[in-house]
């Protein structure tokens, strides 16, 4: 009995002292990434910081651009075209009414640019594919374009 009790007690101080060691490297690792965390915390309270200052500056820039393209987006070329040229316009303008979203888009790029294929109409409205399909269609249903092969036109109204 007196054996086995030396032998406990020489077996147990080994596994304390891995014990211990292994309690010491965990708690240095917490230190560690304690450490990390908090310099992380203080990147991040700088890049918030930087990104408000960079919103002050930049709204008024921000806003003075959707002025000036919310100025440019209804202005008519009529102005510089026969008064019949205007009354073309205005004629889109009740379709692109009719078809709002991406098929008065369409009618707008497609009064600017002439004939295109469904590509560059995708392109230009800034899509998917599918969505140029629908568009097509909507357009083709409302008997508003003209299919020159692969290209696409408004018809004359």
């Amino acid at each position: 009995m007196s054996s086995s009790l030396m032998l406990n007690t020489l077996t147990t101080p080994p596994r304390e002292e891995s014990l211990q060691r292994e309690l010491y490297q965990r708690n240095r690792e917490l230190a560690e990434t304690q450490e990390q965390l908090r310099l992380e915390r203080l990147k991040t309270t700088s890049i918030e910081a930087g990104v408000s200052e960079l919103r002050t500056v930049l709204t008024p820039l921000y806003q003075a651009l959707q002025h000036i393209f919310g100025e440019i987006g209804p202005m008519d070329i009529a102005e510089s075209t026969p008064p019949m040229r205007a009354h073309l316009s205005s004629a889109w303008e009740l379709w692109q009414q009719k078809l709002p979203g991406l098929p008065a888009k369409a009618i707008g790029v497609l009064l600017a640019h002439g004939e295109l294929n469904r590509t560059q109409l995708r392109i230009q409205l800034g899509c998917a594919t599918r969505s140029i399909t629908d568009v097509v269609y909507k357009l083709n249903q409302a008997g508003l374009i003209n299919k020159n092969g692969s290209k696409i036109s408004l018809k004359q109204l």
